[in-house]
């Protein structure tokens, strides 16, 4: 696919999403993408949903987990590094003080469900998915099964929490509480956030979601896979980046390399047949580790070109 297609992607997009199997370079692609974006002139805050150091290390520097960072000179380039525990606090404090006064009926137990943890990394998404302040935002995402197992989540958790308090009335009343219906629906509006999101990520207009992988089975299956599931929240995939595909002209009689590539054309042929109508393009094997801004630049002039 010619280069101007990737370019026109992530420049008529405000939200851009890099997802895929763990250890395929989902980091890279976002942190390249994020990189040739600030470079161009776009306000870019990139945000990792992904709970490791990746994104810090890929820039060589501490990416704040709760406040935006800027990273390194770039005048035009944030990072935040979301961590679920520490989105946790946030998310906790914000919704004590929605449901303040309910304490003596709930206790802690809202706040402790398997899924609350998870629930609060993704708020700290969705306010992000809000942004006014960037003309674009790159998300880092979770290895894919992670990212599905959040958007299969059941989002409607404050319509429930809403139910049980309305089925409480009357105990409440029987305990001399005062029920606030104000409450419910400052719940209810945060139910309405979320389902803003969901909705957004499925609008091609302002959103587009990238899968990265590399030409081997396993990331092949589970890009196909990915690409099922997320269609059935009426998400598309928008293009496919085929990571460190070894360049022909290092073969040089190399029979290991030799071997390899011809591996890896078997799966770039299953590759362009299995995912003939999502964008794709490759990327090469470099010759070296990919982290700082100059290595960055490199991959993301192969990709969007100068």
């Amino acid at each position: 696919m010619k280069e101007n297609i990737m370019r026109e992607i992530i420049e008529t997009k405000k939200f851009l999403f890099y997802g895929g199997k763990g250890g395929v370079g989902k980091t890279t692609m976002a942190a390249t993408t994020a990189t040739w974006l600030a470079d161009h002139g776009y306000k870019t805050l990139i945000v990792a949903t992904d709970p490791t150091i990746s994104l810090s290390a890929i820039y060589g520097q501490h990416i704040g987990e709760t406040e935006i960072t800027k990273i390194g000179t770039e005048r035009n380039l944030c990072g935040l590094n979301i961590n679920p525990k520490k989105a946790m606090g946030v998310f906790q404090t914000r919704l004590e003080g929605m449901m303040q006064g309910f304490s003596t009926m709930f206790g802690s137990e809202l706040l402790s469900t398997p899924c609350t943890e998870e629930i609060a990394a993704f708020d700290q998404f969705v306010s992000f998915f809000e942004d006014t302040e960037h003309d674009k935002v790159v998300f880092d995402t979770a290895p894919t099964g992670h990212t599905l197992r959040e958007l299969s989540m059941p989002f409607d958790w404050s319509g429930y929490i809403s139910k049980q308090i309305k089925n409480r009335r009357e105990l409440s009343e029987a305990l001399g509480f005062v029920y606030d219906e104000q409450m419910v629906a400052d719940l209810e509006l945060e139910k309405a956030r979320y389902d803003r999101s969901i909705k957004g990520l499925s609008d091609t207009s302002i959103s587009a979601v990238n899968l990265v992988l590399l030409p081997e089975k396993l990331p092949i299956e589970e890009t196909a896979r990915a690409i099922e599931d997320l269609s059935g929240f009426g998400i598309n995939v928008r293009s496919l980046i085929i990571n460190e595909v070894i360049p022909k002209e290092v073969l040089q009689g190399n029979w290991f390399l030799e071997r390899r590539r011809a591996t890896q054309d078997k799966y770039l042929k299953e590759i362009e047949e299995r995912f003939s109508s999502i964008t794709r393009k490759e990327v090469p094997l470099l010759d070296t580790d990919v982290y700082g801004m100059d290595i960055l630049r490199r991959v993301g002039r192969g990709l969007y070109g100068e």
